[in-house]
């Protein structure tokens, strides 16, 4: 058996030939979060390997279904084939562009990662500027909280109460664009969302290189914002 422990670094002797010898047991610990190590299988993760069953899709399409006809007055019509015809059926409304947003705090505000509501809200106009029918999925650890600073937001809408942390994820992964916190969670509904991708720096990955984050997501100029102990750099 060999274990290997990584956070974030990318190991390159992994992608060579015969790197795990035949009859080993190769054992990763730790959150392999690099996207080098995969970077080149983006479209087998979306199209293949991520695939949410069909109960869950049936319960995230009633979401977008009570929205559309609360909303805007009519009920669509989904065709449930699997996980990316339905993102694709979603981004030909043309009444929405579906923006996802994680908020992560419960574990993180005691030791100072969490975001700050500036990051939110700064990123928010961001996408509100850039798209006329934007509108916003928030999924949180902290929904109390997140109900509470979007009260007075008509176009943000929190997942509801009985949605699981696969859910989340799920409907995180179909929107078009994406505003991450710190976290392995945020991550991923970043990477498998696809679009867009705005991320805040206060999440200290432990990266000394570009190899953390997706090189095409993006800070907002002039809000960069640096955890005192990381030591990553842009």
């Amino acid at each position: 058996r060999i274990s290997q422990s990584v956070v974030c670094d990318y190991i390159t002797t992994l992608t060579r030939p015969n790197a795990i010898p035949s009859g080993t047991i190769f054992e990763l610990v730790g959150y392999w979060q690099s996207y080098l190590h995969f970077a080149k299988y983006d479209e087998e993760l979306r199209q293949r390997i991520f695939v949410a069953s069909q109960s869950v899709l049936k319960k995230v399409s009633t979401f977008f279904i009570e929205f559309y006809q609360r909303q805007l007055g009519y009920r669509p019509q989904f065709l449930l084939e699997n996980h990316q015809s339905f993102k694709k059926q979603l981004s030909q409304l043309n009444s929405t562009t579906w923006i996802g947003i994680h908020v992560r705090r419960s574990d993180f505000i005691p030791i100072h990662y969490s975001s700050d509501d500036a990051y939110l809200f700064d990123a928010i106009k961001y996408y509100t500027e850039r798209y006329p029918y934007a509108h916003f999925i928030v999924a949180s650890d902290d929904k109390s909280y997140c109900k509470k600073l979007f009260r007075n937001r008509s176009n943000i809408f929190l997942t509801p109460q009985t949605f699981s942390v696969g859910d989340d994820l799920v409907i995180l992964s179909l929107c078009q664009h994406s505003i991450i916190t710190g976290g392995t969670f945020g991550w991923w509904t970043g990477y498998l969302a696809g679009g867009e991708v705005i991320h805040d720096k206060i999440y200290p990955s432990g990266c000394s290189r570009r190899e953390y984050y997706y090189p095409p997501w993006f800070l907002i100029d002039g809000n960069v914002r640096a955890h005192k102990n990381t030591e990553y750099i842009l």
